[in-house]
């Protein structure tokens, strides 16, 4: 599949990427080589993704950061136990952030599917959760004890928990959770709840994955003059050299931070495949012994250039659509069609729906009439006329235009003449199964 993600997007993701983190470098959040880091990140989540990406990206740096500053002065006793302060550098950036970056190029590659989206939103709940349990459990009025054994150790020991820190780590995941809920992207079309329970509860499985390997291979030094163990080296705060005393020699905070992230990235999407609706995975089709939902078109194949003739330098017709596999409890089906690479985000050029669960197909050349012979019902689209309305990019690289095909558990009498945005929100939670094809087209 073509990655021609508009350079206008990019540019406004660079643009805001640089003024963010200048403003974090101003005021001491990142090192110089963080700033650059968190540009880069930035760049990709911002460009790449748009709002929904960076509502969380900036969730997380946002509430991370003013944590850092807060109770500063009471956190100072336990410092000297971290391998680094509270400016972030390029491997912190890295490590927090990185999957999130990773998973939003996966996510121009697959662009109507959710999972790289609800993995990269669990990914920053697990930094999130991970930062709010540090910054808020060293102030716990109890000593925390280790995860594996339950005995209780000094504050800021790796793999430490306390009560006030797990539910500051709880409340991390919650928070963006709750930003996934709020800002969804449109292909997400998911129960609120479901989103929220699966971002959070991911998000706290990473920071009880970063626990246990803090307690267990993380690298663990002790400092001979002070006689106190700390995750910094080669040197210790006062200066003196640091010695190993157990943990994995490679494996330092930032490869663990890295760890929380990734199990909690791959913890939502194993459980999205197997627990959502069938249109998230082919996984679920295979363990209910069904077929996968299917759409295709005689006029062009997938991935392939659509035809002039089906565009606004032709004759603007609406093409020939044929699909099978619709699920036996389907009700209706909807259709809706995207361009992800319109220069202002997401452009709407088809929205269809109250289609009869038994049908195959759509005919070529539509009328563009709010009611169809079939009874379905066109809705309005983003050049504002009701039914098809073709390609017509601006010059430059390929758009993709994404024809995805909806299997409802909603009867067929929505109301007429919805928008894809009306349409998404009475659709989220009746899912059965999508499918989807994808045409390019160029001017």
């Amino acid at each position: 599949m073509s990655l021609s993600i508009s350079m206008i997007q990019i540019g406004i993701g660079f643009g805001l990427a640089l003024i963010i983190s200048l403003a974090a470098y101003a005021v001491h959040s990142l090192s110089r080589s963080g700033a650059l880091a968190a540009t880069l990140l930035g760049t990709a989540v911002f460009g790449l993704g748009g709002l929904p990406w960076a509502v969380l990206l900036l969730g997380f740096f946002i509430s991370s950061s003013l944590l850092s500053r807060l109770f500063r002065r009471r956190k100072q006793s336990v410092e000297e136990k971290f391998s680094k302060g509270s400016r972030r550098d390029a491997a912190q950036v890295a490590a927090n952030g990185g999957i999130a970056g990773l998973l939003a190029l996966v996510q121009a590659v697959f662009p109507a599917s959710p999972l790289p989206w609800l993995a990269a939103a669990a990914a920053l709940a697990a930094a999130n959760a991970d930062t709010w349990a540090t910054e808020l459990g060293v102030l716990s009025p109890t000593l925390p004890r280790l995860i594996t054994t339950g005995k209780a150790v000094e504050r800021g020991t790796s793999g430490g928990l306390t009560p006030l820190g797990t539910l500051a780590a709880l409340g991390g995941a919650a928070l963006i959770g709750l930003l996934a809920v709020l800002f969804p992207p449109a292909e997400v079309m998911l129960p609120a709840m479901a989103v929220f329970g699966l971002v959070t509860l991911a998000g706290l499985l990473g920071s009880l994955v970063d626990s246990l390997l803090g307690a267990t291979v993380q690298a663990i030094y002790t400092c001979p003059q002070c006689a106190r163990e700390t995750e910094r080296h080669p040197l210790h705060s006062c200066g003196t050299p640091t010695r190993r005393v157990r943990g994995w020699r490679w494996l330092n905070n930032d490869g663990v931070n890295a760890a929380c992230t990734l199990s909690a990235a791959g913890a939502a999407a194993l459980c999205a495949a197997l627990l959502l609706p069938g249109r998230i995975s082919p996984v679920h089709s295979l363990l209910e012994g069904g077929s996968s939902m299917k759409i295709s078109s005689p006029a062009f194949r997938d991935a392939a250039n659509i035809p002039a003739r089906f565009t606004c330098e032709g004759e603007n017709l609406s093409p020939q659509l044929d699909w099978s596999g619709v699920p036996a409890g389907a009700r209706s089906l909807a259709l809706v069609v995207s361009d992800p690479d319109a220069p202002g985000g997401t452009f709407i050029h088809w929205v269809l729906y109250n289609l009869p669960p038994q049908t195959t197909g759509l005919p070529e050349g539509l009328p563009t009439s709010e009611r169809l012979s079939s009874g379905a019902s066109q809705g309005r689209n983003d050049f504002g006329r009701i039914g098809y309305g073709g390609p017509c990019p601006p010059p430059g690289k390929p758009h993709r235009y994404i024809f995805t095909l909806y299997a409802l558990d909603l009867a067929p009498d929505l109301p007429a003449g919805l928008n894809a945005a009306r349409l998404n929100n009475l659709m989220r939670g009746h899912i059965l199964e999508q499918a989807s094809l994808t045409g390019l087209y160029q001017r």
